[in-house]
């Protein structure tokens, strides 16, 4: 009887060490609660480190609160048919005091469901798991820099928070500094060490940032940020490439395009946007896909709400 016991309660646990296993596998290959990319950047191949006009923008890139002289805020939310979520929220003032501040919100969901042939031993008919990521980040940014705000010095203070149905709660705090600068007018760059402060979360992993925009016109701008990865893949250092193109039309209509490859989950995206906006509002969507990875091609979808001042 007690050899039954020990039996039925070795098997017992075996969906739940199976389901650890796969929440473990599925969650360590992306950074969820560090996502920056608005409905805007999400457009043009997530290249947001390096626009004045992205409320976002000054977590991606902290030296970017001071540039320009802008007051930006905004809230985006993005679906896609993984069973992902993203919602965010920004905001950043370089017009009020002689010091930029920013602040940022962003909480990103993932529910992982594997199917019972994924679960060696728990082969029930019928029998269903399922579980939740919720990764969040609250960011505060302090600018600074020299006259008529060419040039720019910014530190991130970021709370990270991360939970899991089975995996429990993580909590990790980091610094991020930057600066950024813009050459006549043009051609926007900024330079950030992401997560400077080690935390060991998935969410922050250490990472050297690039961010350039070159506005060509007022009609007409290309971009590029790169993520140099120095912790997220074990003995590997990973590189991510992100480039887009924006081009309005009749000036209040822009019409955004793009390519990402994640060099951390190994996946590529094509992506386009579109929205409605002038110099004090805008409405903006914004589209991913994945055409590689999966059988069945992944689309994501966001919308975001911009006001300026």
């Amino acid at each position: 009887m007690n050899s039954f016991l020990k039996i039925s309660g070795i098997r017992g646990l075996v969906p739940v060490f199976c389901a650890v296993s796969v929440v473990t596998l599925c969650g360590a290959s992306s950074a969820y609660g560090s996502e920056p990319a608005s409905a805007v950047a999400q457009g043009m191949g997530n290249t947001v480190r390096a626009n004045p006009w992205d409320p976002m923008t000054a977590y991606a890139a902290p030296g970017m609160a001071w540039i320009d002289g802008r007051f930006e805020i905004g809230a985006s939310g993005r679906y896609g048919n993984d069973s992902t979520s993203l919602w965010q929220v920004g905001a950043y003032d370089a017009q009020t005091t002689r010091v930029g501040f920013g602040l940022f919100w962003a909480r990103d969901s993932t529910e992982v469901k594997p199917t019972n042939a994924e679960l060696p031993g728990w082969r029930k008919e019928d029998q269903e798991f399922d579980n939740y990521i919720r990764s969040s980040v609250l960011s505060a940014t302090l600018g600074g820099g020299g006259i008529h705000h060419l040039f720019g010095a910014g530190l991130g203070l970021r709370y990270f928070y991360r939970t899991t149905k089975l995996g429990g709660t993580e909590h990790a705090f980091t610094l991020s500094p930057s600066v950024a600068t813009v050459v006549q007018e043009q051609v926007y760059l900024s330079f950030t060490v992401e997560n400077a402060i080690p935390t060991g979360q998935k969410d922050s992993p250490i990472a050297f940032s690039t961010g350039t925009r070159w506005e060509l016109s007022n009609r007409f701008a290309l971009a590029v940020d790169t993520v140099t990865d120095f912790t997220s893949v074990k003995d590997q250092i990973v590189f991510s490439p992100m480039v887009g193109a924006e081009a309005r039309i009749a000036d209040v209509v822009p019409v955004r395009a793009g390519w990402m490859r994640n060099g951390v989950t190994q996946t590529r995206w094509l992506t386009a946007g579109m929205g409605v906006e002038n110099e004090s509002v805008g409405l903006s969507y914004g589209l991913q896909l994945d055409l590689w990875t999966d059988e069945v091609s992944t689309h994501r979808h966001a919308i975001m709400l911009r006001v300026s001042m």
